[in-house]
């Protein structure tokens, strides 16, 4: 499967940059090709400008920057995210992403009766975070809201079989080297669960 991992977090020494290249090495070693947008190191700016609102709804109107990013999009056939969840949901950064690069005519089609999917290619949808809230505080007092974001809001946008996954390191402010130990492991062994 082609994987596509969106990364956003500002240190590279970070347990995020560990979760993602846990999950990249283990990816690439049972035959996945995977490529990797990683948005702090290439600076990606997340601000959508009112020239680039006035012209969205215009397939034939995106900004260069971005033609990597949705070529890249075109070609996967699976989509994660590693970021840290904060104040409930990704960084601004990756929030940017979503608003520039899933865009009508890439993402959607807008349709009389609702929205088409353009991400059909997308048949696995997952994210990799962590969080300081624990998993009763997260899922049952805020009701996830990240994680509805992109399991659900995104998800109709992908193929209508698209598989998800959620793996969360939460409380991660009380993490032990061993719980992380252990998130590192689950990681790997989920991305080997996916099938090539």
């Amino acid at each position: 499967m082609r994987l596509l991992f969106v990364h956003a977090h500002p240190d590279d020494s970070s347990f995020t940059a560990a979760c993602r290249d846990t999950a990249i090495e283990a990816a690439r070693k049972i035959g996945h090709e995977v490529k990797l947008i990683d948005l702090y190191a290439e600076n990606f700016q997340p601000t959508l400008t009112p020239d680039e609102w006035l012209s969205y709804p215009d397939p034939d109107a995106i900004p260069d920057e971005l033609t990597p990013h949705i070529e890249a999009l075109a070609w996967a056939e699976g989509l994660i995210f590693t970021h840290p969840t904060w104040w409930s949901g990704p960084p601004a950064i990756l929030k940017g992403w979503l608003d520039r690069t899933l865009r009508p005519g890439t993402a959607f089609h807008p349709m009389p009766t609702g929205l088409k999917p353009g991400l059909r290619n997308i048949r696995l949808l997952a994210v990799i975070t962590s969080l300081g809230a624990s998993s009763l505080q997260y899922n049952l007092l805020l009701s996830a809201p990240g994680k509805r974001q992109f399991l659900r809001g995104l998800r109709v946008c992908t193929n209508p079989r698209c598989k998800t996954l959620w793996l969360a390191h939460y409380a991660i402010d009380a993490s032990t080297e061993a719980s992380r130990t252990r998130h590192l492991n689950k990681v790997a062994a989920r991305m080997a669960q996916i099938a090539v």
